[in-house]
């Protein structure tokens, strides 16, 4: 499980468009976005490139980051 710092989220909602939008990339087995501490945590069977989390987050008010 990889951790990622999300910025951009304002809400509970907007946690779960994140999860939501993260979840369809290819290879990732689950994700989990703690809106309080503006992280994702995401479970991968295969490794899951940065730029590939960065454009499943196009199109929105948030960016993903490595810790």
């Amino acid at each position: 499980m990889k951790t990622y710092t999300i910025k951009g989220m304002g809400c509970t909602g907007c946690a779960t468009t994140v999860e939501e939008r993260l979840s369809k990339v290819a290879g990732v087995t689950a994700v989990k976005v703690d809106f309080n501490a503006q992280k994702a945590f995401v479970e991968s069977k295969e490794e899951v490139s940065l730029p590939a989390l960065q454009k499943a987050l196009e199109g929105t008010d948030y960016t993903i980051e490595k810790n």
